[in-house]
């Protein structure tokens, strides 16, 4: 099983692209040579795979520095003194662990005060291991999506895209009976309320895309059958996915749809009552979140919006939420960070009262802390200014 765990993490590591120039010739979808590669779950696409795979390890085991790195690598892996990652959530400090021991994962809890000693006391939430052998599953955890003390637990046979979504309690540490559950595929849930959520999913014949994922998202109540789900949203066959868009501070304050065109682009709409309200947002841009009020959105293109400002790519600006809420196409953003030539935004967290960016400055990783302000968030250190046209952080009104 070690040896398993290491060469799936080696070979994720790699990324290997297949270019297939075969599109100048003109070919149509139907004389096209490569398109059982297009059926993913196909049994001789699943063979060329598996071919590759083997080739590619074989090329890796094949180099004379292989074992120095394998071995150093697993010592990583299984070192008992690795600083765990943690979140701070309702019961303490939460975090994901893996090791020799639970090679698939452990879910679990300790106290601040704790984890702040030299050997903090874990209580488990959910032992993926254990739940493996008890189910006879190859259980891999693919995350959750929490509510008060109810998860959605996302659990893939295998580690494939495909998952089994499961109600659990994290306080009594056990699935609810009778709670949600959804059986396996390809698909996407978020929280509205205890008793309700949004799903993408294979809602049955013709809502899935040509890259198998689903393109319908449907309204979920607790204990209603799956073919009882009422439908909200409908994207395009053509697109890559679709995904529920749910944003809280507190409870859910804004629910919608993100439609998925491809890797790179997206478009957002919130749910209203006069319907769906598609947003202006460039479709290089992310929705990352709400901190103390304000609407941050992370900008992967130029932006110029008509008659108003325009934003960098890499920027990140903001909106009075509220003010967005009401009327979100009228709603005026404002630059919270707009990097210079030297400059990339890699990070940010917020709490209460800050939010916190990591910036990438000539190579150089900074923090810049914005604190609340009446009604707006000012730079609580502010980076001198240098040449490249800067701009440091603004306030973030």
């Amino acid at each position: 099983m070690k040896k398993s765990l290491l060469r799936a993490a080696l070979l994720s590591m790699m990324c290997f692209t297949v270019a297939l120039l075969h599109g100048q010739s003109g070919a149509t979808p139907v004389d096209d040579p490569f398109l059982w590669l297009e059926q993913v779950d196909g049994p001789r696409a699943l063979a060329w795979t598996e071919a590759e795979n083997e080739n590619t390890l074989g090329l890796l085991q094949s180099d004379p520095h292989y074992d120095r790195f394998y071995r150093d690598a697993l010592k990583i892996l299984q070192a008992k003194d690795r600083i765990p990652s943690v979140s701070l959530e309702r019961q303490g400090l939460e975090s994901c662990w893996q090791d020799e021991s639970h090679v698939r994962g452990i879910w679990r809890r300790t106290t601040l005060e704790s984890y702040r000693g030299q050997d903090p006391r874990w209580e488990t939430i959910l032992d993926i291991d254990a739940l493996a052998l008890a189910e006879n599953k190859n259980w891999v955890d693919k995350g959750r999506s929490c509510l008060g003390r109810r998860c959605l637990v996302k659990l893939s046979d295998g580690g494939k895209d495909a998952v089994s979504i499961r109600e659990f309690d994290s306080e009594a540490k056990s699935f609810i009976a009778g709670g949600f559950q959804l059986p396996e595929g390809k698909q996407s849930v978020s929280w509205i309320d205890r008793d309700t959520v949004l799903v993408a999913r294979d809602w049955g014949e013709g809502t899935t895309t040509e890259s198998g994922f689903p393109f319908v998202l449907k309204e979920l109540k607790r204990a209603q059958p799956l073919d009882q789900a009422r439908e909200v949203f409908r994207c395009q066959h053509t697109d890559f996915k679709t995904l529920p868009f749910v944003l809280g501070e507190g409870w859910m304050d804004v629910t919608g749809v993100v439609r998925q065109i491809n890797g790179f682009e997206r478009q957002y709409a919130l749910f209203a009552r006069a319907g769906p309200i598609a947003l202006d947002l460039p479709k290089k841009a992310l929705i990352v979140g709400i901190a103390s009020g304000r609407l941050l959105v992370k900008l992967d293109e130029d932006w110029i919006r008509s008659g108003d400002t325009s934003f960098k790519a890499g920027s990140m600006i903001s909106y009075d939420l509220a003010e967005w809420k009401q009327d979100p196409l009228r709603a005026k953003p404002s630059v919270v960070f707009q990097p210079n030539c030297r400059q990339a935004l890699s990070g940010f967290g917020s709490t209460r009262k800050f939010l916190v960016l990591t910036i990438l400055d000539n190579l150089q990783s900074k923090a810049f802390v914005l604190q609340v302000r009446s009604r707006c968030l000012a730079c609580h250190t502010s980076p001198a200014a240098e040449e490249c046209d800067r701009k440091p952080i603004s306030h973030f009104r």
